[in-house]
């Protein structure tokens, strides 16, 4: 916020003026965490193939 005398009111009137046309901001919803890939995303997992040698060392690397 601008601490000139002058500037003060005139910051106020520009941020009243602005709410005329935003009007009051939303709260953010609140949503549970992401826990990966949707259940029919394609990048699932598929459980009956089994894991290529690379993913075998992408998968050490991630997990340590």
């Amino acid at each position: 916020m601008p601490r000139s005398p002058f500037l003060r009111p005139v910051y106020e009137a520009l941020s009243a003026f602005g709410w005329l046309f935003i009007g009051p901001v939303p709260l953010p919803e609140r949503r549970q965490p992401l826990t990966g890939p949707a259940p029919l995303h394609p990048e699932r997992l598929c459980p009956q193939e089994p894991l290529t040698a690379a993913e075998h060392a992408l998968d050490r690397q991630l997990t340590g």
